[in-house]
């Protein structure tokens, strides 16, 4: 192999190596009809975005917040149905492991397998519970109930992140 050809080579690599060290923040404003504020910086399984769990295995997610407020974590599966992993966890700003110690529940990986989609939702208040998700199905319904939950709030962001469950 040539000296010129090895430089490319580790070049590539190189970067490849810088590239997969960045985490990927989605804001999902297309299908959010309400201006959001830029308070969660950071959001991601703790294995790191798009991280594979067996059924059974514990799944934890890393936030990053600008400032205190409360996170609901609902998710759609790869049949399209949407369900709600948390509701109303309390963040104090700066980096939380989700779930919290308070909260006292686990996220296990349960089927269906295949990949799944996780939306946090910041509030800066306490959302009311009222809004359904259960039963609904589909990204625009997904969206159609954050959008309702999040809409009265002063502080409000969305930010999407995924894994797969095999």
């Amino acid at each position: 192999m040539n000296f010129k050809r090895l430089s490319v080579l580790s070049l590539l690599a190189a970067l490849a190596l810088l590239v997969s060290a960045c985490t990927v923040t989605i804001r999902p404003s297309a299908s959010i009809d309400v201006q959001l504020n830029t308070v969660i910086s950071e959001f991601r399984p703790t294995r790191g975005v798009g991280a594979a769990y067996q059924v059974g295995e514990q799944i934890e997610f890393l936030i990053r917040t600008s400032e205190p407020g409360f996170v609901t974590l609902t998710a759609i599966d790869p049949d399209g149905r949407v369900y709600v992993l948390s509701r109303n966890i309390q963040v104090h700003g700066g980096t939380t492991i989700l779930p919290t110690a308070e909260q006292r529940v686990t996220y296990n990986a349960a089927p269906p397998r295949g990949f799944h989609r996780v939306r946090a939702s910041f509030t800066s208040g306490r959302t009311s519970g009222d809004v359904v998700y259960r039963g609904r199905s589909g990204d625009g319904a997904w969206s159609s109930a954050i959008n309702v939950e999040i809409k009265d709030f002063p502080v409000r962001d969305v930010v999407e992140t995924n894994l797969t469950i095999r």
